[in-house]
């Protein structure tokens, strides 16, 4: 994503031109006040996510950061250098996904679930593994919840990436607008 302040905005800036992640550290986001030039950002959980945005799209992906998991300190402080833009926030339909998702939300007033839905739950569960821990609550679509005890069904994130890559594509096409 297009960025300003010092080498790592730079860096970013570069990479988004070429298409190209770029892993960007906790350090490094402490060399320099940055800004991230962006309206929105879609944040995955993970990597098969940005690797096929990457080859998929390119250049033309709109930002997309990879939490990798669990969201580290890197993470929760190269978001707020995107200023008010929306963030779609997305994880893996398990319980664990809903719980970090959730607290996205509580996190980030801009953040917004990204296919984090009874529909795309419904439609994906019909397989998968089984799913383990505690249940959620899932605020933003307390129908979610309901339907994810009944199918007892994980759903993970690579099932969705068409779907995914649909989201992306559109996103970049508007801001390119």
């Amino acid at each position: 994503m297009p960025a300003t302040g010092g080498l790592l905005g730079r860096w970013l800036t570069e990479a988004a031109g070429a298409g190209v992640p770029v892993r960007v550290t906790l350090h490094q986001l402490r060399l320099a006040p940055l800004a991230l030039a962006c309206e929105a950002v879609f944040v995955c959980e993970n990597p098969a996510v940005l690797r096929a945005a990457t080859a998929a799209l390119g250049a033309q992906a709109p930002p997309l950061i990879c939490a990798e998991g669990v969201p580290s300190v890197a993470v929760h402080t190269l978001l707020p250098a995107a200023g008010g833009a929306a963030i779609r926030w997305r994880n893996d339909l398990d319980w664990t996904g809903v719980r970090l998702t959730a607290a996205a939300l509580a996190r980030y007033p801009t953040a917004v679930p990204w296919r984090m839905s009874t529909t795309e739950y419904e439609t994906a569960a019909v397989s998968g593994p089984a799913l383990v821990g505690a249940p959620a609550p899932t605020p933003w679509d307390p129908a979610l919840a309901d339907a994810m005890r009944r199918a007892g069904r994980a759903v993970m994130e690579e099932r969705l990436i068409d779907l995914l890559l649909d989201d992306l594509r559109e996103a970049g096409r508007h801001l390119r607008r």
